[in-house]
């Protein structure tokens, strides 16, 4: 099977005419190279559009794409089939026209495009597979919709702001749905690796509408929540982040929805057959009351487990205590307590604060309490000598990146169920992850 001769002739004269162009000739000459790499690339991707029409024309009618999609079409229980015309909006954003067995009849619980060629290529939407994963990639990359639709045409691929969000949305639906195994690698594995997992929470606005006494959606609030978000990295023999491996981020909305969506990613990944497994987050009893009992529950021994309260946290935490201080001892049993922070000596910092808060009662003194209750996460002379991280950077890093910069603005309002998705996408974009997720998707 090839393209017609006809069609070939046309493509190749078409070739014919970028590469005999004067005016590029012209542009190069008289040094305007900006200008010819914007004339020349324009012309290729309308090389690109044509050779695009001329398979899909070829292919629409062949005896072996119509036999796909109709196996397709019993898969589904789709019957009554007919050739009616169909939309694709390629790479490039053109949009072109072609031939498709169309199902008049589907089942009553039938969800999906009823064209079976966009079934068997993933054209849901209408448009390419790489039209989605450009659109939706500048989306989430972008600071919003609108800097990504200028990008987008900057490339000179045709897009407007609605359809960005449309195809952004029914993209990051579709990948969702498999998250905790679409980013990974064929066969990847935490298997004698040195594990770090590091948790934390973020913060966005959404928007939830109210319905009135007749049921109808009318007013919203927007509301402050907080994204709980994970990260999934693994550190060398030195202590530090293994760069030939990358992360794995993910972020929801809940207490027990992160961690068993955390149970799944690791269940995927054979946390059970790891090294260690380090678990860094800040002081919240909601992350430590479910961190060991999640990973001894996976298989982790748990001599193999290290439950570490991030350093800074833990400072912050002793900053709080100086109001309570006695002036002339503030600065010297900060200095005293710090020292006994770093080595994990509860008993010691015990004493200090009797030094230096008169008649404290260390038993009902809730920042003492809050060291006293995490003295097993706070060994951090020993994590260091011992190449072991002792702060969450990598998850502070990352609320920034991926929640704060992108959908913490107090002007934007999100639909939980959107924001939530545009967050994984986002997270798969900055781990490296993109192109092994679209790999999976569209396989």
């Amino acid at each position: 099977m090839g393209i017609s001769l006809s069609a070939t002739k046309i493509l190749q004269t078409n070739f014919e005419k970028i590469i005999s162009n004067e005016e590029l000739v012209e542009l190069l000459i008289t040094g305007k190279f900006y200008e010819f790499e914007q004339i020349l690339y324009s012309q290729i991707l309308g090389l690109y559009d044509n050779v695009c029409k001329s398979f899909i024309r070829l292919v629409s009618f062949s005896p072996e794409h119509v036999s796909n999609q109709k196996k397709a079409a019993v898969k589904r229980g789709l019957k009554k089939l007919e050739f009616r015309k169909a939309s694709i909006q390629l790479r490039t954003g053109t949009k072109i026209k072609h031939a498709s067995l169309y199902a008049k009849q589907a089942p009553s619980t039938y969800e999906g495009s009823r064209h079976l060629s966009s079934i068997l290529w993933q054209t849901e939407l209408s448009c390419s597979p790489m039209y989605k994963s450009i659109s939706c990639l500048f989306s989430v990359i972008c600071p919003s919709f609108e800097v990504s639709k200028s990008l987008l045409r900057y490339q000179n691929i045709k897009s407007n702001y609605e359809r960005i969000r449309q195809v952004s949305l029914g993209l990051a639906e579709s990948c969702i749905a498999n998250r905790s195994s679409i980013q990974l690698s064929k066969g990847e594995t935490l298997a004698d690796q040195k594990v770090v997992i590091a948790m934390d929470g973020g913060r966005t606005r959404t928007r939830v509408y109210e319905k009135d006494k007749v049921g109808r959606k009318e007013k919203y609030t927007t509301q402050w929540r907080e994204p709980k978000m994970f990260v999934i990295a693994t550190c060398d023999d030195q202590g530090k982040l293994n760069k030939d491996c990358k992360p794995i981020y993910d972020t929801t909305f809940g207490d027990d929805e992160i961690f068993e969506l955390l149970t799944e990613y690791l269940t995927n990944l054979q946390i059970d057959k790891a090294k260690s497994v380090q678990f860094l987050a800040d002081g919240a009893p909601w992350i430590w009351n479910r961190v060991k009992p999640m990973l001894i529950g996976l298989g982790v021994e748990e001599d193999k487990i290290i439950e570490t309260l991030d350093y800074y946290h833990a400072v912050e935490h002793l900053h709080e205590m100086k109001i309570y201080f006695d002036q002339g001892e503030q600065k010297e049993c900060f200095t005293e307590l710090k020292q006994a922070l770093w080595e994990g000596n509860i008993e010691e910092m015990g004493q200090l604060i009797k030094r230096g808060i008169k008649d404290v009662d260390l038993e009902k003194f809730n920042p003492f309490k809050y060291f006293k209750k995490l003295e097993k996460q706070i060994d951090y002379q020993s994590l260091k000598e011992n190449n072991r991280p002792c702060g969450s950077g990598i998850i502070e890093s990352a609320i920034r990146r991926i929640v704060n910069l992108r959908f913490k603005s107090p002007s934007s309002f999100w639909y939980p169920e959107n924001v939530e998705k545009l967050m994984f996408m986002r997270g798969v974009a900055l781990s490296g992850r993109w192109e092994i997720m679209m790999n999976n998707k569209f396989a």
